[in-house]
């Protein structure tokens, strides 16, 4: 039709479980407090490497399938200034991320590593993976468990955290960084793309309470947009996750059911 089209970076799906997640890491990579360490953040191939692009900038590399734990215990074994995170999915992890594992154990190192179990292989369709307990024709399959296998290798320290608990998994990121033992933090959460349904609540944004402080938008939600110097929800994008109510400094967005959210 010769219109121009607006610029759409790749982000996130609404309701990703992986976005209370990077929106946690990028205040500990961009700190803005005096005296506070940047934290490197090692990122791996999925869905979730868009977590190191604009606005959530929250990954700093992204090498290889399976690299992001090597890279990080590679970065901590050469002296870094500061502390390293290693991101990975359960598929990834499952695939080629265990024996990078099996190296921070072995070497010592203080390494934290975040999986990100959506119990899937979203970026390729949701194939089935070892911990989703069916095999690739969909019947069932046994399971293999993460933290068994986690603790079975000999971290002590595995946390599961439920995906869309920002301020529980930023506090369990700062505890992991505040030791010297090496830590995994299990974060679980279901793919929004799995569950094919629409869920009864969506966020509306109260323009009265909205101060324009585009705090929302960082988390890089494609149901959030800006408009007449407002936050603005997209209701038939939105997956009801809530995520956007529990950043929003001025408590201006909340769920309601969709019946009740204006035209």
């Amino acid at each position: 039709l010769g219109l121009p089209l607006p610029p759409r970076p790749p982000v996130l799906c609404a309701g990703c479980p992986h976005r209370a997640t990077f929106d946690a890491l990028a205040r500990l990579v961009r700190p803005k407090g005096a005296g506070q360490e940047r934290v490197i953040v090692t990122g791996d191939i999925g869905c979730y490497t868009l977590g190191a692009l604009p606005p959530l900038l929250a990954m700093d590399t992204c090498t290889c399938m399976g690299a992001s734990i090597g890279a990080a215990l590679g970065l901590e074994k050469a002296g870094l200034h500061g502390r390293v995170i290693a991101v990975i999915g359960d598929s990834t992890f499952y695939h080629s991320g265990i024996t990078g594992l099996v190296d921070v154990v072995s070497s010592g190192a203080a390494t934290t590593v975040i999986i990100l179990d959506n119990g899937t292989t979203a970026m390729t369709g949701g194939n089935p993976n070892p911990g989703s307990g069916r095999n690739l024709r969909g019947e069932p399959a046994p399971r293999v468990d993460l933290e068994q296998l986690c603790r079975g290798l000999g971290i002590e320290d595995v946390r599961v955290l439920d995906a869309w608990d920002r301020q529980g998994i930023e506090a369990a990121l700062r505890h992991a960084l505040s030791t010297d033992a090496p830590s995994v933090l299990i974060i679980r959460g279901p793919c929004q793309r799995t569950l094919r349904r629409t869920p009864e609540e969506a966020a509306v944004v109260e323009a009265s309470r909205c101060t324009g402080c585009r705090r929302c938008l960082r988390l890089g939600c494609p149901a959030l947009t800006f408009a007449d110097g407002k936050a603005l929800v997209l209701t038939e994008l939105c997956a009801a996750c809530g995520l956007c109510a529990g950043v929003c400094p001025r408590g201006a967005i909340h769920l309601r059911r969709r019946e009740e959210v204006p035209v």
